[in-house]
């Protein structure tokens, strides 16, 4: 597993990430392994989300393409 080191964070943050915590009974490096997965997962539902939202806008398009381009390449 690989490991992450981060730096200059605020104290204040760093006191509130540890009562989070300590709230949840568990370890603030958990809390930090915790918080990334969800972050990186939500970057996937958010992309998937999109990806879903494009293919319905564009799915059962009758716009043939070809009479266009004939179109722009006869001027």
């Amino acid at each position: 597993m690989a490991q992450v080191l981060v730096r200059d964070l605020d104290d204040y943050i760093v006191a509130r990430l540890k009562m989070m915590a300590k709230a949840e009974n568990i370890s603030l490096e958990q809390k930090f392994r915790d918080m990334a997965a969800r972050e990186a997962m939500d970057v996937e539902a958010r992309f998937e989300a999109a990806s879903r939202r494009s293919r319905e806008q564009t799915r059962g398009s009758a716009l043939d393409s070809t009479a266009l381009i004939r179109e722009d390449r006869d001027q």
